[in-house]
């Protein structure tokens, strides 16, 4: 008996409908797989989201100037500060800072501060003032948003933030390397602001 012309279109619709629809499913599993080592290429290694270190290579940083590089999503500052910028700073005696320390308490060597870019006040990030932050000779940093000032051992000189600025732990390799964080270390949320609270790297 010939097939009803009805039932044969539906037969071809459903028959159709499926080769289709398997078609796009292979297609999209070609992708998805197609697409891995692209993903994979773009995320950090296991290695580094689980230590939380950072290196950073100093071997061409000039006297007077500022590196900024990003650790843990927070901007760490990296400055190599200059003879006068360490003579100034030393002229300040600590017991008339709010937040008292030491250029040995806020450095491993005087000329290299190390230090997480972040105002203890809101969270801003504060601007490097070489020239001397607003009503003082002291080279160091200041936060426009609300007034803060640092010296260039980050320490608060005035305005509204109650502390210096937090430090990180790390470590200086053959002079030309720095080598910053540690497995836990959070950054700023440690509030450690003194180089022997730090954990040893």
């Amino acid at each position: 008996m010939p097939e009803n012309p009805e039932e044969k279109n539906k037969s071809l619709i459903t028959r159709r409908s499926f080769i289709t629809k398997a078609t796009a499913a292979i297609g999209l599993v070609g992708v998805g797989f197609a697409a891995v080592p692209f993903i994979r290429s773009m995320s950090p290694t296991k290695d580094l989201l689980a230590a939380g270190v950072l290196e950073a290579d100093i071997s061409g940083i000039k006297e007077g100037e500022l590196r900024t590089i990003i650790w843990r999503k927070q901007p760490v500052f990296i400055l190599k500060r200059t003879p006068e910028m360490i003579q100034k700073a030393a002229a300040i005696d600590p017991k008339n800072l709010s937040d008292p320390a030491t250029t040995e308490q806020r450095t491993i060597t005087p000329d290299l501060l190390v230090t997480i870019g972040i105002c203890t006040h809101l969270g801003c990030v504060p601007k490097f003032r070489p020239e001397g932050v607003p009503d003082s000779d002291q080279p160091g940093f200041y936060c426009p948003c609300h007034g803060g000032k640092y010296d260039s051992l980050g320490r608060r000189l005035g305005g509204p933030p109650p502390e210096n600025l937090h430090l990180v732990p790390y470590r200086i390799q053959d002079e030309t390397k720095l080598i910053i964080g540690t497995e836990t270390f959070p950054g700023y949320g440690a509030n450690i602001r003194t180089i022997e609270k730090l954990p040893k790297i």
